[in-house]
């Protein structure tokens, strides 16, 4: 399967960003193996991860499998169908391998008026989770990726989304825009990008500083995540073995009984650089990915000085605006604090969650990650010791 073949089918099923071939592209930029496998109407991209300290290994889908239909008895057939795969193709270092299929819970709020918008991603209708708990799954007591985030319907116009706003947001974005706050974005190949992209990280390790539960990554990992714009040499299909990802079970085409959802109808994928300036320094800067119809508030660090002038306020508005205007009809804010897993980040995530709660939108919770050892001997010694180190 190519490249855009690939996409092309996460598209057709509104699948995440993290599963597009863009995605992998930078896994591999940062040093990881990728793998992809494929069957009867679903796809399923896995990240090579190594365990600290032993030579073993795991597999991890980020919002994955990407399904077209996931009924009980349907999306039962897919996961067996994954795990023979995965049985096959995996080496004895590696001790599980792990799912986070983006599939609603039944207690996320109401959905948006336009159904077609929705990610087309539901749960399983026998009960959350059941489904991977009857084929051997152990689910996480934390997150990788956000299990709980919220969701913004921009299809609507300027008006109403600051109309449904908390009052105090709208005050605080006129408030910005009176401090004359400026919000500029840049990617990999324009000429200010290695400016910005400076200024980003220097707030990103003051942000790490002076907040003892927040971490940063590398600064070439961000580096090379907003390369994944710069544009490369078209892929040939891959085959098992080949250098770069390996490919298993290739789909040739889109089942027929897909149809055009919110993904086709916005684009490939892209990824922005934000910043909020005041008196001629960056105070504030985000990173936005764009894939499909949806905008993705992925990464952030703001100033301590000069929070008199809300810049990150504005920002988030101007990033909103700069989604519409690409097509998309979805904003995800990317994470808030989740009441239904055991993580120690909940309390230093109270801040962004009131913060982010502020612009409205619907919550929305995911069925989560789950693992599937294939060594249990080693699986019980490696969540004895997780369970300790959080």
């Amino acid at each position: 399967m190519t490249k855009q073949e690939w996409n092309n089918f996460i598209l057709a099923l509104g699948g995440s960003f993290l599963q597009s071939w863009e995605w992998s592209e930078f896994q591999e930029r940062v040093g990881k193996s990728v793998f992809r496998f494929s069957g009867e109407e679903w796809v399923a991209q896995f990240i090579k991860n190594k365990l600290p300290g032993v030579n073993k290994f795991y597999w991890h889908c980020p919002r994955g499998p990407v399904v077209a239909n996931s009924d009980w008895p349907i999306a039962n057939s897919k996961i067996q169908e994954i795990i023979e795969q995965i049985k096959k193709s995996v080496g004895k270092d590696v001790i599980f391998f792990r799912l986070g299929p983006e599939w609603e819970l039944a207690n996320s709020e109401g959905q948006m008026a336009n159904s077609k918008i929705t990610s087309p991603q539901p749960s399983p209708s026998k009960g959350e989770g059941e489904l991977l708990k009857k084929l051997g799954f152990k689910q996480l007591p934390y997150d990788i990726e956000p299990s709980q985030t919220l969701i913004l319907d921009i299809t609507k116009s300027e008006d109403e989304l600051l109309a449904q706003m908390h009052e105090k947001w709208r005050y605080n974005i006129r408030l910005a825009e009176r401090k004359g706050v400026q919000v500029k974005f840049t990617q990999s190949d324009c000429v200010n990008f290695e400016q910005y992209f400076e200024e980003f990280y220097r707030l990103v390790s003051e942000g790490t500083a002076e907040r003892k539960n927040i971490r940063h990554y590398p600064k070439e990992y961000y580096r090379k995540q907003l390369m994944i714009n710069t544009s490369t040499p078209p892929n040939p299909p891959l085959q098992g073995g080949q250098a770069g990802a390996n490919f298993y079970s290739p789909l040739t085409q889109r089942p027929a009984s897909l149809s055009l959802q919110r993904g086709e109808r916005a684009g490939g994928f892209k990824i922005v650089l934000f910043i909020a300036e005041y008196e001629n320094k960056v105070i504030a800067a985000n990173i936005v990915v764009l894939f499909g119809g949806r905008a993705t508030y992925l990464h952030g660090a703001t100033s301590s000085e000069h929070r008199e002038v809300m810049a990150p306020h504005l920002l988030q508005w101007e990033q909103i605006k700069y989604a519409k205007s690409q097509g998309c009809a979805e904003y995800d804010f990317w994470g808030i604090v989740n009441e239904h897993t055991i993580d120690k980040r909940g309390k230093s995530w109270e801040g962004f969650t009131r913060f982010k709660r502020g612009f409205g939108g619907r919550k929305v919770n995911y069925v989560g990650y789950w693992d599937y050892p294939l060594n249990k001997p080693w699986y019980f010694l490696y969540r004895l010791v997780q369970k300790f180190r959080r």
